[in-house]
């Protein structure tokens, strides 16, 4: 049986990458995939984005000055698991800002970019002729 595209859990990756934005139930996933990192990634990236959301509305629900923004933490919680699970469920690994390299770097345990991963480089192989020249 073929398992290339298929999570541990048994299903698509882009399935379950696409249901880790489902409010927490990123937390469960990471917790049960063993082998996609394309599914770690974004389970930890809706961790991380839904874990400050709780932040941001918990600081607008007790700062009574801030009171007249209760309903943007939700707006924003919407957008932003809408717009993810597109991007996952269309097999992208897109990088929200600050919490995507966050993410990014916890799962492939590298301080590298993906680009540079990609190219084969990291930061411990440099060009011998280029150091050479500096």
């Amino acid at each position: 049986m073929d398992d290339y595209g298929k999570s541990s859990t048994g299903f698509d990756e882009n399935i379950v990458a696409a249901a880790s934005y489902f409010g927490f139930l990123g937390l469960v996933i990471l917790l049960l995939e063993k082998r996609s990192t394309f599914v770690k990634f974004h389970a930890v990236q809706s961790s991380l984005g839904f874990g400050l959301l709780t932040i941001f509305w918990l600081s607008v629900k007790w700062i009574p000055i801030l009171y007249f923004l209760i309903w943007a933490p939700g707006l924003f919680a919407l957008i932003f698991a809408l717009y993810m699970m597109i991007q996952s469920y269309d097999g992208e690994e897109y990088k929200l800002p600050v919490i995507g390299p966050l993410a990014f770097r916890a799962v492939y345990h590298t301080g590298a970019e993906p680009e540079d991963l990609l190219a084969g480089e990291s930061e411990d192989q440099q060009d011998p002729e280029a150091a050479e020249g500096e």
